[in-house]
């Protein structure tokens, strides 16, 4: 798949946001929860569950990871506007609390993922993190003739430190976009354990990995993040938080 073709399938992909937000519980059949203590943590754990048969299994048992340098704050995603504490800001080194729609994925490599939209990255694709464009909180190629560049900030998404060699792209404020609110969130590897991210969620390379490769598109994958004392207040499907809370 070629960047601009890529770009214009997640840009396609958002319209779909405001039938899910209604419907995520029943949909869903892949879900990753990343869950914190409190707010300001800036590390926690991440586990992957699914669904079959209308029963939820754990995949794996929960490994580590790490959030943005302030913690967690209100993304803009499939739950509730009406949720309760810090909003997530762009610049704000916050990570998105909250319910997300997995929309692909990229990377430095070629690789073949016939269940998840994959594409390679080129020295010339960016993601747009300044709010005053209008490509805002989107993937751009520059070597597309019909992108015309107003942005003075982007996200260099062919990195040499590695950190971008696999990506899981999270749907934070892609639909519709809201100038401001954050742009630019993936799961990514980490520089180490314990090292904190300017808003992304990053893991264990091999972790990382071994998520994409379980990504299905077909079974509606999302993202569950948040400080414990928010789960409650999220809807989570029946019997999902048992499973969350168990050893």
């Amino acid at each position: 798949m070629k960047p601009s073709l890529f770009f214009l399938f997640a840009t396609l992909a958002t319209t779909s946001l405001a039938a899910d937000r209604d419907a995520w519980q029943a949909t869903a059949e892949q879900v990753i929860f990343v869950l914190t203590d409190k707010w300001e943590s800036t590390s926690g754990t991440m586990l992957r569950l699914e669904r079959s048969a209308n029963a939820w299994k754990r995949v794996e048992k929960p490994i580590p990871v790490t959030v943005g340098k302030k913690g967690l704050g209100l993304g803009l995603g499939l739950h509730s506007a009406k949720l309760k504490g810090p909003q997530k800001r762009e610049g704000d080194k916050r990570a998105p609390a909250g319910v997300f729609r997995l929309e692909s994925a990229f990377g430095t490599a070629a690789m073949t993922h016939p269940a998840f939209p994959y594409c390679e990255t080129t020295a010339t694709d960016y993601w747009v993190d300044d709010s005053k464009s209008r490509y805002y909180n989107q993937w751009v190629n520059t070597a597309d003739p019909q992108v015309r560049p107003d942005w003075k900030s982007a996200e260099v998404l062919r990195r040499s430190d590695g950190i971008y060699d696999a990506v899981i792209v999270v749907a934070h404020n892609r639909g519709p976009v809201v100038p401001g609110r954050g742009s630019a969130i993936f799961m990514h590897s980490w520089y180490g354990p314990g090292v904190a991210t300017i808003g992304c969620t990053a893991m264990d390379r091999d972790h990382l990995v071994a998520l994409l490769q379980w990504l299905d598109a077909s079974r509606r994958p999302v993202l569950v993040q948040a400080p414990r004392e928010l789960l409650p207040h999220l809807e989570l499907p029946v019997g999902v938080e048992a499973l969350i809370e168990s050893p």
